[in-house]
This record gives structure tokens, C-alpha cells and sequence, in this order.
């Protein structure tokens, strides 16, 4: 086990930046999701931990060592590929044990460590299967075998879940954070799944043209996000971010009358404003907001309305499913964010206020 720690790196694709001057310290034992949209830098920057990619500028330590010229080898970090990348000709029990044959490793501790490893993963029935036998689960389990007998410093996890159907795919994650909990080892996971990273995750890092944007707990950048862009990316469905004004303490949504008042960060800033606030944040209210509904999502237990807000900007709202009492007749209703659960951002530079 051991920390990773990351000062000004920079990676470049001719005239092309990916990554660009990244700090980051990653603690030992940690579990640390990269996150972001396609293209921003995310699995450029975990091949450089591995040392698949060159670091172009700064300093990569890995348990304290500085690993920029080390080789991949010789890092003690085991990768886990969205491909699985098995070798179909080899049994699971051959996958798993190769690279240790690699590495010559002396018959009896591959034989301990590939029956520990199969245990941990449940897959001691199918040590003698090829990977055309398997699941994508079962698949996806050797793979992160074959990681795990090599006994690293750091697991790095490339998007394993994404080949995936939804239902597998909750599956794995509860296994993976098994996994980490059983081990205690420091792992390193890229997705652009954001439900993937809140739910996994002990810091979450989102990266974005090759920049980091915000690091924290997920309750952290759930709760108090940096900007405009990590307060869109993370939450199913998105924030809805609205343009206001901060007048006499009250937030007045644009275009529209409609003030809503208890909001954060009035008392330091007046003017122009982006309004956020979660769908889910949202109370039905009398004297609320005129909220226009255009489309419902039954969800069974919620629902989530998609409509116009007091006449002007579109919104996303979601309530419990017995709190609509909508009928085709009657598509209004009268919503209010909850007190303390709005967010001012500035309009310019899209920094939290």
C-alpha cells in the first residue's frame, strides 16, 4: 500500500495539452475516483500513474518513491482494463497466474495466492473454465484477479464496469467496495459514470480539459460544489442552474417576479447571479413558484417533472410519487427550493459565491 502523489504533471499529444499541470495527493489506503466528461484527461492521467504513458513535466511518487523514469513493471500498481484483456486460450486459474509465471515466482505462493484471490472473488468454481465460458461479470472478476495476486502497492481500475449491463454493473461495485474494505489497499478508479463515483468512492477528483476542477468526498462536492461545471456534472438528474439577480437579499429569477429568499451567499454578492439548486431539493409549497409541468417520469417511488418555471426558465423537479396530484386538466404546480439547499454562483466566471 502506499500514497500517490502527483505535482504539476503535464502530458501533451503533439500541440494537443490533455494534461495540464496537475497536483494531487491520493493517501494511502484510499479509494479515488476519476471523473469527467469523454476526453478530459482522466485515463490519459491514470496510464501515466501506471507508467504507460510519458509524464511530459513533473513528479509522479508512488509510496514516496519518484516513479517518472520507472518502469511500468516495477511500480507495484496492477491495472484492471475495460476490456478485460484475458487470454482466451488460458483458463481463468492460467489468466490469473501468468504474470506471476512472468516474473517467475515460485510454484507454491502462485498456487496460494491465485486460491486467495479466487476465493475473495467467488471464482474457485471456475479455475479451470476458459474466459468464452464466463460472463462479462465473472470475466471482469478474473481480470481484477489477476490484479490482485500480484499483491500492489495500488490498484488502477480503466472504466472496468462500463462493458457492463446496469444490473451487473451495481453488482460490481458492491464487490469492488468489498474488495477495498477486505484489503485496505490504495485504488485508483476512472469512469465518467458519476453514480459510479458517488457511490464508491472516498475522494472523487473531477477533471476536466486536462485540469481538476474540484477534489473532495462525494459529500463534499455534492453538497458544496466549486463551480458551475462540477455543481452540473455530479447528480442524477443534473442541478438546475438558472439565471437570477441577488436584490435586497432575495434571489429574483430571471425574466420572472418570483423571489426566493434563505438563500446562501446573498449577504456577499448582489447583482448577477447563477441560481442552483437540485431537483431534489425541491418542496411543494402553495406559495410557491408557478412550476408548468410538460413531462413526467414515473420512477414508481418519485417522479421527476420536467417543466417551465414561473412562465420563464426550464426546471427539473422531483417529488415523492403520491405528491402529484396531476391530472391532464391540471398541469400546474406551486414548488419552492428548500431553505439552505440553493447555490449562488457567479455568472462570469461560474465560481461558487
Amino acid at each position: 500500500m502506499a500514497d500517490v502523489t502527483m505535482r504539476d504533471l503535464h502530458k501533451n499529444f503533439g500541440d494537443t495539452e490533455v494534461i495540464n499541470g496537475i497536483d494531487l495527493s491520493i493517501k494511502d489506503g484510499t479509494f479515488c475516483v476519476l471523473v469527467g466528461p469523454s476526453g478530459c484527461g482522466k485515463s490519459t492521467l491514470l496510464r501515466m500513474i501506471a507508467g504507460l504513458e510519458d509524464i511530459d513535466a513533473g513528479e509522479l511518487s508512488i509510496g514516496g518513491q519518484v516513479m517518472n523514469n520507472i518502469d511500468p513493471s516495477k511500480r507495484g500498481v496492477s491495472m484492471v482494463f475495460q476490456s478485460y484483456a484475458l487470454y482466451p486460450h488460458m483458463t481463468v486459474y492460467q489468466n490469473m497466474s501468468f504474470g506471476l509465471k512472468l516474473a517467475k515466482t515460485a510454484s507454491e505462493t502462485i498456487e496460494n495466492r491465485v486460491r486467495n484471490a479466487a476465493e475473495i472473488l467467488q471464482l474457485t468454481d471456475l479455475l479451470d473454465r476458459k474466459p468464452k465460458e464466463l460472463s462479462g461479470g465473472q470475466r471482469q472478476r478474473v481480470a481484477i484477479g489477476r490484479a490482485i495476486v500480484r499483491n500492489p502497492k495500488a490498484f488502477l481500475f480503466d472504466e472496468p464496469l462500463s462493458n457492463l449491463d446496469a444490473a451487473l454493473r451495481v453488482q460490481m461495485r458492491l464487490e469492488i467496495s468489498r474488495l477495498h474494505r477486505r484489503l485496505g489497499t490504495t485504488m485508483i478508479h476512472v469512469t465518467h459514470d458519476q453514480v459510479e463515483a458517488m457511490t464508491l468512492a472516498d475522494q472523487i477528483v473531477v477533471l476536466n480539459q486536462g485540469i481538476i476542477e474540484q477534489t473532495g468526498s462525494p459529500r463534499d462536492l455534492y453538497d458544496r460544489p466549486a463551480n458551475v461545471f462540477v455543481a452540473s456534472f455530479l447528480g442524477s438528474p443534473a442541478m438546475n442552474l438558472l439565471k437570477a439577480r441577488v436584490d435586497g437579499g432575495s434571489v429574483v429569477l430571471d425574466g420572472t417576479n418570483s423571489r426566493i429568499d434563505s438563500v446562501d451567499g446573498t449577504d456577499r454578492v448582489n447583482g448577477p447571479v447563477t441560481l442552483g439548486f437540485r431537483p431534489e431539493h425541491v418542496e411543494l409549497s402553495e406559495d410557491g413558484i408557478p412550476f408548468e409541468v410538460e413531462f413526467v417520469e414515473d420512477l414508481g417511488d418519485a417522479c421527476v417533472l420536467h417543466g417551465v418555471l414561473a412562465g420563464g426558465p426550464q426546471a427539473t423537479v422531483r417529488v415523492p410519487a403520491e405528491a402529484v396530484p396531476l391530472s391532464q386538466e391540471d398541469r400546474i404546480l406551486n414548488v419552492i427550493p428548500i431553505d439552505g439547499r440553493c447555490h449562488l454562483f457567479d455568472r462570469q466566471s461560474g465560481r461558487r459565491c
